[in-house]
């Protein structure tokens, strides 16, 4: 069983399985910019947990390297904490801004998996080779997996062909649609339509969206976007598989 809970309104998780205690892209204290705060600063509108109110923590997992999953005052607050995995821009960042070295780097799927305890992660990158580039994240353990891709993501040829041996217990994905200039990074989020069809290729048992808070803003980035949001009670309603979490409750998978 996996057991589940926001630990923001955005995208920032907490998991148990398998005996371990996982938080996903930690972002609980203060703003998070990109770049310069004219550009974009945004807080929560609602007050994540507390990091004293987390525990155990046994890994922190960073998919990203943006301020809104890799946010370096809300790691060091985390502290102590077992381990930390994280994709190698991500890390770097990590590196640099907190000088933490012992973060295991995420390998991409296609060459293997790295391990803490029964637990296995891998990335899944896009057919992209300019930023922004937006990861998935797949956690298994034996052939049950968690598919974690907070900007949406359409898998091609070769990663469908890694996911089909896996059953899918959950997929945790974004069902907003933001976009802003090219020039500034374009799609961020691809929608409702892309969820949907990312959870038919994944044939996921359970869904859950992440990464849909619509924040406090300021700056360029907030002026320029346009967006759109899901109603998840309606997407609840209208598909069975879809949970809609509102609230900082645990849910068992």
């Amino acid at each position: 069983m996996i057991k589940i809970r926001r630990l923001n309104m955005d995208s920032t998780w907490q998991i148990h399985w398998q005996g371990l205690s996982m938080i996903i892209d930690p972002w609980l204290i203060g703003s998070e910019i990109d770049g310069f705060s004219w550009l974009n600063e945004q807080w929560h509108v609602t007050e994540p947990v507390s990091c004293n109110d987390i525990s155990p923590r046994d890994l922190i997992v960073i998919s990203q390297p943006y301020t809104d999953h890799c946010h370096a005052a809300t790691l060091e607050a985390l502290r102590p904490f077992g381990a930390m995995m994280a994709v190698k821009p991500a890390r770097k960042r990590i590196e640099r801004e907190t000088g933490e070295k012992n973060i295991i780097e995420i390998p991409d799927a296609a060459d293997g998996w790295t391990m803490h305890g029964d637990v296995q992660v891998a990335k899944m990158s896009p057919d992209k080779w300019i930023d922004p580039i937006y990861h998935a994240l797949i956690i298994k353990s034996g052939d049950d997996a968690i598919f974690y891709a907070p900007h949406g993501f359409a898998l091609n040829e070769k990663q469908c062909q890694i996911i089909k041996p896996l059953q899918i217990k959950l997929l945790i994905t974004t069902f907003s649609y933001f976009k802003i200039p090219a020039i500034m990074g374009g799609l961020v989020n691809p929608g409702v339509d892309a969820a949907k069809q990312l959870a038919s290729q994944l044939n996921a048992e359970k869904i859950i969206n992440t990464h849909d808070e619509q924040k406090k803003g300021i700056g360029l980035v907030t002026r320029l976007a346009n967006t759109s949001y899901a109603d998840m009670q309606e997407e609840s309603e209208k598909d069975r598989r879809v949970i809609s979490m509102e609230h900082y409750d645990w849910v068992n998978i």
